[in-house]
């Protein structure tokens, strides 16, 4: 089993299908016209829209279970797991500020941004962290005494990497972060009225919602939480 307690694994799998349920039963229930690659998620909760509020909670809950699963990833370095939970806060404010009337109000558009920013960037900001982590200390020569050699200093050991998973190493998380902020530059470059606005934020939204589930399903086992914790504390 992962070394994250079982609500932070319930939580990273709920992203993903939050966002999949919330889209889908929305745009079902519009009348015809409504076209899911060129119109964004968030038209689907504007004011006057058929039951904007399927959306609405289903995005707020994407933002608290973005938010719950960056507390249960206790192995992850500290930052990386305060910048993801900024986007779950981000990502709520966006679902309580919808648009209105096609109108997007300044606070729901700013929250879209530091929310896209925030789950794109998270792991390359663990990563880093993790590769900062100080080594152990090395003892200090003996002094000379009389009639017997120094000995020579230790040698410094092996950082223990503390189950790192293969998604917050620095290749693969900062090739990570480069798809996703590239996704969010595609979406940039469509809004507002773009052909592809909708298909670009759902791939956007949706690659955010299932980064974290990845780090979850392969990170440390429960064997090694402790070393994990170790890792946070010292981030």
């Amino acid at each position: 089993m992962p070394a994250v307690p079982w609500w932070g694994v319930l939580s990273s799998v709920a992203a993903p299908v939050l966002l999949a349920v919330g889209w889908s039963l929305a745009a079902v229930r519009q009348p015809p016209g409504y076209d899911p690659v060129a119109d964004t998620i968030s038209q689907l909760s504007s004011y006057g829209v058929i039951d904007r509020l399927i959306l609405v909670i289903c995005l707020a809950g994407l933002g608290v279970a973005h938010l719950v699963t960056a507390v249960g990833l206790r192995f992850v370095p500290l930052a990386g797991r305060l910048v993801h939970g900024g986007g779950g806060v981000a990502t709520v404010v966006v679902a309580l500020v919808p648009k209105v009337d096609s109108v997007t109000p300044p606070v729901h558009g700013i929250a879209a941004v530091i929310a896209f920013v925030a789950l794109a960037t998270w792991p390359s900001v663990a990563a880093l962290r993790w590769s900062h982590r100080p080594g152990r200390r090395t003892g200090r020569p003996r002094s000379h005494l009389p009639g017997r050699r120094a000995e020579r200093p230790r040698s410094r050991p092996p950082v223990r990497r503390g189950g790192r998973p293969w998604p917050l190493r620095l290749p693969v998380a900062f090739a990570a972060s480069a798809v996703l902020l590239g996704s969010g530059l595609w979406l940039a470059l469509q809004l507002p009225d773009g052909p592809t606005a909708g298909l670009a934020e759902r791939v956007t939204a949706g690659l955010e919602a299932l980064w974290p589930l990845v780090v979850v399903l392969t990170g440390p086992r429960r064997g090694t939480a402790a070393a994990g914790r170790h890792v946070s504390g010292s981030a």
